[in-house]
C-alpha cells in the first residue's frame, strides 16, 4: 500500500466499468465524490483519483479529459488505464503491460515509455483497440475498446514515462463472454493486486525523479528577473543552474553575474566555469 505521508503522489486511474475498478477502489480506499457526468472516486489522504469512463474510445477520451480538469492534475501526474482484455497469446488471469498501442480506426501507433516497465516482472505486449468485443483474436497481442483513446489524450497532459496501460486477460478464443460477470472480474483483479501495486511503486519512483527534473533550480527565477532571456536561453540557463548546484553547492551563482552582463554573457560565464 502507498504510505499516507507520501506528499508528492499524484495518480489518476481511468477504468471503463465498476467491476474492473472495484478491487482498486477497495485497495486504495477511494470514496465516491461525483456521479455525473462520470462516477469519480478519490482518496481522502493523498492525491489519487479514479474515474469510470464506460465502454469505448470516445468515452475514454471524454472521461480522461474530465478527470484532468476536475482533479486539477499537474503535468507530473501518473495516469493508468486499467481493465480486462481478450487475447489468444496469454492465459486468463495474467496481468499485462502495454508497450505498443494500435487502433482499428487510426493509422498512428503509440509506444508507452519502457521506463515504466522496469523491474515489474510482467509480460509486455501490444494492445489493439477495437470498436466492438473481439471474438476471433486474429492478431497477436491483446484487445480492448478504450486504451487507444485514453493514450491519445493522456500523452498531451503527462510525460510518456508516467502513462501506463495495465490489462488483465479475461477471455481467450472460445470463451463465453456472457459468463464474465462482475464477480469473476473482481476475482481476477484481486489476485493481481500485489503486482499492480509493484507497477504503481515503480511509477511513483519515476514520478519523483521527473518532479526533481521539472522543478526550476535555485536562483533561476532571480536571474530571469534581472535579465531578459529568450525561451531557448531559459532552457540553457535551467540546465546550467542544475549542473551548478551539483558542482558548486556552496557557491552562489548570483555572485558570478555582473550588472552589465547580457543574457548571452551570463550563459557563457556559467558554461566556462562548468567546463573547468
Amino acid at each position: 500500500m502507498i504510505e499516507k505521508n507520501f506528499e508528492e503522489i499524484s495518480v489518476r486511474w481511468v477504468i471503463a466499468l465498476k467491476g474492473e475498478a472495484e478491487e482498486i477502489i477497495k485497495n486504495y480506499a477511494l470514496k465516491r465524490v461525483a456521479t455525473t457526468p462520470f462516477p469519480v472516486y478519490k482518496n481522502r489522504d493523498f492525491d489519487m483519483w479514479l474515474i469510470l469512463s464506460g465502454i469505448g474510445q470516445i468515452n475514454a477520451v471524454a472521461a480522461t479529459t474530465y478527470l484532468y480538469v476536475k482533479s486539477d492534475a499537474s503535468y507530473n501526474t501518473i495516469w493508468i488505464n486499467f481493465g480486462i482484455v481478450g487475447s489468444r497469446n496469454f492465459k486468463v488471469g495474467e496481468l499485462i503491460q502495454i508497450d505498443k498501442i494500435t487502433s482499428s480506426d487510426f493509422q498512428d501507433n503509440y509506444y508507452p515509455s519502457p521506463a515504466a516497465f522496469k523491474n515489474n516482472n510482467i509480460e509486455c505486449c501490444n494492445l489493439i483497440t477495437v470498436n466492438k468485443p473481439e471474438k476471433l483474436f486474429e492478431n497477436d497481442g491483446v484487445y480492448d475498446m478504450e486504451g487507444y483513446g485514453f493514450f491519445s489524450f493522456a500523452k498531451n497532459i503527462a510525460p510518456y514515462e508516467l502513462i501506463s496501460i495495465l490489462k488483465i486477460i479475461s477471455d481467450i478464443p472460445g470463451t463465453d463472454l456472457s459468463k464474465i460477470d462482475n464477480r469473476e472480474v473482481e476475482r481476477l483483479v484481486s489476485k493481481q493486486i500485489p503486482l499492480i501495486e509493484k507497477v504503481l511503486e515503480n511509477l511513483i519512483s519515476l514520478q519523483n525523479i521527473l518532479f526533481l527534473q521539472l522543478r526550476d533550480p535555485n536562483y533561476f527565477d532571480e536571474i530571469c528577473l534581472q535579465k531578459k532571456f529568450t525561451f531557448s536561453q531559459k532552457v540553457t540557463l535551467r540546465k546550467y543552474l542544475t549542473q551548478w548546484q551539483a558542482r558548486f553547492p556552496l557557491r552562489n551563482p548570483l555572485d558570478e553575474i555582473g550588472q552589465r552582463m547580457t543574457a548571452s554573457q551570463i550563459l557563457k560565464k556559467f558554461s566556462d566555469n562548468l567546463l573547468r
